[in-house]
């Protein structure tokens, strides 16, 4: 009888170690030369991702070095490592659908915003809207890349819309 009960705990024991081993099936390597870096990997913010293994010296903190959305796993500020995440889709909503109040805003150009103004409005409002739910600061400049100077007015207020609308 006490030889049984070991065997159970035992096999109890090990079904809950490869059951969390199985959780995360696949693993992908990150790592940021001190520059915003995106990992392609659809739907991330769905596959419970996690850091597996810091390989870099600078510390890497969740939300603030890296994170996971929709497009991927993003990494910042020299921040490397191997991350685990799950091939099916988990159990977790999106943001945009958990806060129904982002829904149908598309950074559509304001009225007075035609043309080649208007594609950097939008662009910039995309960018906002990336930084607000990785809850970054409100500082357009790290996209200064992204735009032509003669029209960062207008990517600056796309951008700032887009900040506020998902913060």
């Amino acid at each position: 009888m006490k030889s049984q009960c070991i065997a159970i705990a035992v096999l109890a024991i090990a079904s809950v170690t490869l059951g969390m081993s199985s959780a995360y099936a696949d693993k992908m390597e990150c790592k940021s030369k001190g520059d915003f870096v995106r990992c392609a990997l659809p739907n991330a913010n769905h596959r419970h991702v996690s850091l597996h293994k810091e390989t870099s010296h600078n510390k890497c903190e969740k939300g603030y070095t890296w994170g996971a959305d929709s497009d991927g796993i993003w990494v910042d500020r020299k921040c490397k490592g191997v991350f685990h995440y799950r091939n099916d889709k988990g159990h977790h909503e999106d943001y945009e659908e958990q806060h129904s109040r982002h829904k149908g805003r598309s950074g559509d150009c304001p009225s007075d915003i035609r043309g080649n103004e208007c594609a950097y409005y939008r662009d910039g409002y995309k960018a906002g809207k990336n930084d607000g739910k990785m809850s970054m600061s409100r500082a357009y400049e790290r996209h200064s890349d992204d735009y032509d100077s003669r029209f960062e007015r207008y990517f600056a207020k796309g951008y700032k819309a887009g900040w506020n609308d998902f913060r």
